[in-house]
């Protein structure tokens, strides 16, 4: 559990704190980690990157990009969405 927490720079004073205390983006890290650690099969991400510092956005892509399972992801930052394998893209935008 640990060396998960460590991936998403999760340090020991944070692990020992409450989550109600935690800033926004520590909170979407911890919840990352959660799901690393559930192994989901199927994720819905409705802009995963709101209220999460920008030096973390590489370590949340990475996961990402290694998740096994099936996911629904919305987002607004291009560049966040190319460090992420895709195997389909349905772009709305595009007629």
């Amino acid at each position: 559990m640990r060396s998960v927490a460590a991936s998403f720079l999760i340090t020991s004073d944070v692990i020992h704190t409450k989550i109600g205390s935690l800033s926004e983006g520590q909170k979407g890290l911890v919840a990352f980690a959660q799901l690393v650690l559930e192994r989901p099969g199927l994720l819905i991400l409705d802009e995963p990157t709101n209220h999460i510092n920008f030096r973390h956005l590489p370590v949340i892509a990475k996961a990402l990009d290694q998740y096994e399972g099936a996911m629904i992801l919305v987002s607004h930052v291009p560049e966040f969405v190319k460090q992420i394998r895709i195997d389909e893209v349905l772009d709305l935008e595009k007629n």
